[in-house]
């Protein structure tokens, strides 16, 4: 290493002779003296991570955090409010029904379409442009054979995201790559819906499009069934209410804690000079929290809207959930996790691709349900990698510790246990400690998954293989050892 490099000018260091220095840092000339005044350099310049008082945490970041934040989302609440009253105005199946179904089907295409021109200006047009590419494939399949609806829309959807993937630039498709994600699960889940007979009448297109950008869901989602989003034609039964209200406010409120961790007090706890595992786990924790600020501010853009309510008679509750920080943070298994990351994706992926795929067996529907959440994320190293990975740890863990439960006759199962047959139950204390055992090496695994999800310039564009690769040979790719290690011994027992 050049010596100017490590320790800039020599003639910095004053009265020394120059070249009895350079002959030091040569190797030809021994000097204790010399030595000790080097080490007291280095020293000195080592720079000192020390943490900010909290009261500059707050003027700096956790003040202008929010007031970002609220000033971005409130054009797209008020969007969501102003629609459900628009709603309110509908009765289906009421002789007293104010406002024709097909206007309100309109209303919700209107207002998605001004929500995604606040967020995504003139990119918006690629969604609409995928939207009526897959109602004409929907036409075309319908009319020909109505069993391939589902297979040729996904197809389709595949083919368009490859397509943009190639044609349009890097930040553009990344900008917009959340709203398209929402869109296709959509148009595949509504095709597989007709496909098996779930939705028997072929939707007109007011429906179709109200349905795929309905305002509620447009812009940070949830995935919402056709089924449900008819509900806003009977918002006579979903009448505004304190227990309406109460989800709004509370989900909004824990969206702002938890972009205000992600940004702010994730980074102030754990500082750069901490091990490399402590700031891996924390840059997968500020990964996962700005999940949840996505996943809770959803909540409340869908149920502004009047949506995602189940019903129990008269009786209406506003119990939707995306994600489950709970269980993700302090998790029993990664098969848990995967569960409670985002609840209706799940549903979806379990409904339209594992159950379609199952009879290839297992281990393949799990495989090709990953590959095609993958592929919805986009052709991105990155993240094909971390899902692709998920899927065999999942696997793994969850057939090793199914063995481990039969052996042992306890309740140590991926998943928590309902009317099992164990000997040993849920609150033995042999059972408990093994569980904390797993969590802990779930915690383990998350955080050398997450460790790339980093706020680093390449964020905008997407991550590339190299960024992926660096980050977990800094950790020596220890998770996948460990997960190797895991499958060879449960192949032994």
């Amino acid at each position: 290493m050049d010596e100017d490099m490590l320790f800039g000018d020599l003639s910095d260091f004053g009265d020394i002779d120059e070249n009895l220095l350079r002959a030091y840092l040569e190797g030809d000339e021994v000097n204790p003296e010399l030595e000790e005044l080097l080490q007291n350099y280095r020293h000195d310049n080592t720079p000192v991570i020390t943490r900010v008082p909290f009261k500059e945490l707050w003027e700096n970041c956790i003040t202008p955090t929010l007031s970002q934040t609220i000033e971005n989302v409130i054009p797209l609440l008020l969007l969501c409010f102003v629609f459900k009253l628009v709603c309110s105005f509908s009765k289906s199946g009421s002789d007293d029904n104010d406002i024709p179904p097909w206007l309100i089907h309109f209303s919700s295409l209107m207002f998605g379409i001004l929500a995604l021109q606040l967020f995504f200006q003139r990119t918006l047009i690629y969604l609409l442009v995928c939207a009526l590419i897959g109602y004409f494939v929907l036409v075309i399949t319908n009319w020909r054979n109505r069993d391939y609806c589902g297979i040729v829309m996904a197809l389709c959807i595949v083919g368009y995201l490859i397509t943009c993937e190639f044609v349009l630039e890097r930040t553009v498709w990344h900008s917009i790559r959340g709203a398209q994600i929402i869109l296709s699960m959509k148009m595949i889940g509504i095709a597989f819906d007709l496909s098996n007979g779930t939705m028997l009448r072929f939707p007109n297109l007011f429906e179709y499009l109200g349905y795929a950008f309905c305002v509620g869901t447009v812009i940070f989602g949830p995935w919402i069934s056709f089924h449900e989003y008819k509900n806003i034609l009977n918002q006579h039964r979903r009448p505004l209410s304190f227990f309406w209200l109460w989800k709004v406010i509370s989900s909004l409120l824990a969206a702002m804690l938890f972009v205000v961790c992600s940004t702010c007090i994730v980074n102030w706890l754990i500082l750069d000079n901490y091990w490399k595992w402590f700031k891996a786990y924390r840059s997968a924790q500020s990964f996962r929290f700005s999940h949840y600020f996505i996943s809770c501010l959803s909540q409340v853009t869908v149920v502004l809207s009047g949506l995602g309510a189940t019903h129990n008679n008269d009786d209406v509750k506003w119990d939707i959930h995306v994600a489950k920080p709970y269980y993700i943070e302090l998790p029993r298994s990664l098969v848990e996790v995967v569960t409670y990351w985002n609840l209706p994706m799940h549903y979806w992926l379990k409904t339209y691709i594992f159950k379609t795929t199952k009879p290839l067996g297992t281990f393949a529907a799990v495989l090709l349900t990953y590959v095609a959440s993958s592929m919805l994320h986009g052709l991105n190293f990155q993240l094909a990698a971390v899902l692709l990975s998920l899927g065999f740890y999942t696997y793994i863990e969850y057939v090793f510790r199914n063995k481990l439960s039969k052996i042992f006759s306890a309740c140590i199962q991926a998943r928590s246990c309902k009317d099992c047959n164990h000997e040993y139950k849920h609150n033995n204390p042999y059972v408990i400690a093994a569980n904390i055992c797993f969590g802990i090496l779930s915690v383990f695994h998350l955080a050398y998954l997450g460790l790339m999800f980093d706020s680093s310039p390449t964020e905008e564009s997407g991550y590339s293989m190299h960024h992926t690769l660096d980050k977990w040979s800094a950790l020596d790719f220890s998770s996948h050892w460990v997960a190797l290690g895991t499958y060879i011994f449960h192949l032994l027992i």
